[in-house]
């Protein structure tokens, strides 16, 4: 448990600090929903629940607190469903696990862009469809790198 405090300060760290280093055109990753998917699948939904509203929480008070509900929301729904991935890695297909991780994360971020950028989604739905995918992309291709570094899948 203390190494996962540890990652987790690094992760806040990243996101406070480098999140605006590795913007693309306002798109920026998110690297705390990739600790709370990484804390979860370890740990169960309830633990992940619980992180992830706590982390959520730290995280618009820091981030603005533009909306403050929001982000401990969609990280206590990224716990919540990366929780029933536990014990799952042995018992799944490799590709499905990923793409299950895969579909989490894209869930989570369409919560956020349809609040976030409410008004693309009523106004030109084809640029809210295109910012959606491209700041899931973005932080699924970090998932994908640290899947090499530290996999959540362990044979």
């Amino acid at each position: 448990m203390r190494k996962y405090g540890l990652i987790l300060i690094i992760a806040f760290f990243m996101q406070i600090f480098f999140s605006n280093l590795f913007s693309i055109r306002g798109v920026r990753p998110d690297f705390l929903i990739i600790f709370v998917l990484y804390f979860a699948v370890n740990f169960g939904s309830f633990k992940g629940v619980l992180a992830g509203f706590s982390i959520g929480l730290i995280a618009s008070i820091f981030n603005n607190g533009l909306i403050i509900g929001l982000l401990p929301l969609i990280y206590s729904l990224v716990g919540y469903t990366g929780g029933f991935l536990k014990n799952q890695h042995y018992k799944m297909i490799p590709f499905y696990f990923n793409f299950s991780c895969f579909l989490i994360i894209m869930g989570s971020f369409f919560i956020f862009s349809y609040f976030h950028y409410d008004y693309l989604f009523y106004n030109n739905f084809k640029i809210f469809l295109l910012t959606w995918f491209k700041t899931t992309l973005y932080t699924v291709c970090i998932l994908a790198i640290l899947q090499f570094i530290v996999p959540l899948r362990r044979t």
